[in-house]
Formats: C-alpha cells, sequence, structure tokens
C-alpha cells in the first residue's frame, strides 16, 4: 500500500472513532432543578423536597423528614446540612376539641379556622417564622394533603408559600412535596 494512501486510511479510521465517541457520549443531561426533587409520591417514603427561589431543595436521608399528628397538631419537619443547616417546618394547630385534618387543602396564612405557623431557618440572621419573627412572615400559600392515613400513618401532599422578614431576601417556596411516615 502507498504511504499517502495509508496515511488517508488511518486518517479515516481515526475520524470514524472520534465521531463514534462523540456520540455515544455516557454523559447524561443534566437535570433541571426540579428533576432533582423527590417524586410526587404516596407510599410513606420519607420525603421532602421543593424549590426555594427556583433552586432545589431536598433532604437526603429518610431521618431528616419527619412529621407527627397529636391531639389536631400537624407538624413537617425538614432539614438539611449541606450547604448549611436549613429547615423548613409547617405546622397546622387545630382547636384541640375539635380535629377536622383530613385530606384537602389548607391555607397557610393566618385564619380564624386554624392557626398555620411556616418555619424556615436559612442562616444565623434569617429564620422565617421562628422565635425572632412572628407568624405574620408567611404572606401566602398552601399546603395539600393527598394522603393522610390514619390506620399505617402516612401523610402526604405538595405545599407553596412566600415568606419575609426584615433584612432577609422574600423566600418563594415553590413545587414542594412530602410523602412522610408519621407519628401518631
Amino acid at each position: 500500500m502507498k504511504p499517502a494512501l495509508q496515511i488517508l486510511y488511518t486518517a479515516l479510521f481515526c475520524s470514524c472513532i472520534s465521531l463514534e465517541s462523540c456520540t455515544l457520549s455516557d454523559d447524561p443531561k443534566p437535570k433541571t432543578e426540579l428533576e432533582k426533587l423527590p417524586a410526587i409520591t404516596q407510599e410513606g417514603k420519607d420525603t421532602f423536597g421543593c424549590l426555594v427561589n427556583g433552586k432545589a431543595w431536598f433532604t437526603t436521608s429518610i431521618t431528616n423528614a419527619t412529621s407527627n399528628y397529636q391531639l389536631g397538631s400537624l407538624q413537617l419537619s425538614a432539614v438539611i446540612d449541606k450547604p448549611s443547616h436549613q429547615s423548613i417546618s409547617i405546622s397546622l394547630l387545630e382547636d384541640i376539641g375539635d380535629p377536622v385534618l383530613t385530606i384537602g387543602e389548607y391555607d397557610l396564612a393566618p385564619s380564624a379556622e386554624y392557626n398555620p405557623w411556616v418555619g424556615f431557618f436559612i442562616s444565623l440572621t434569617c429564620y422565617y417564622g421562628g422565635s425572632s419573627a412572628t407568624r405574620d412572615d408567611t404572606i401566602d400559600g398552601k399546603l395539600t394533603i393527598t394522603r393522610f392515613d390514619k390506620t399505617i400513618y402516612i401523610i402526604s401532599g405538595l405545599f407553596e408559600f412566600t415568606t419575609v422578614h426584615n433584612g432577609c431576601d422574600t423566600l418563594k417556596i415553590t413545587n414542594g412535596r412530602f410523602d412522610i411516615r408519621y407519628a401518631p
């Protein structure tokens, strides 16, 4: 074989290999922030996640999402440690004598029917709805309970809210979802 033809074949062979490796890339398409959240389920998988100002916020361990329902009081809590210790708590406090919490939608702004509370701890200076803030920090939002099984203690649902606190950025929580086995 002539040297010029051998060089041509070698170049063509290398080009084919190069093109093949480009089309068979193992790099998956990066996930969107919404795709990073846990799936919406109703099986007691102990998951909790949402978008916080458009960024994915979710627990990575089943011990980081908890809930309890006692004496007409529901509390959902989640904590993450990275990039810093942050937590979200959502509580609905019913009249103790007349508990009515069930599947349905609940307003997270304070009302006469029940006393909701939303807390978001993001840093030492920004603690929405906590002891250094007020329940009025939550300016709108809703909690939708899609499963509330009082026999096997599973509560699942969706949430969204907007909260503010003096000296801190406004937080817009969207696409929230939880699926937790709760403590009775």
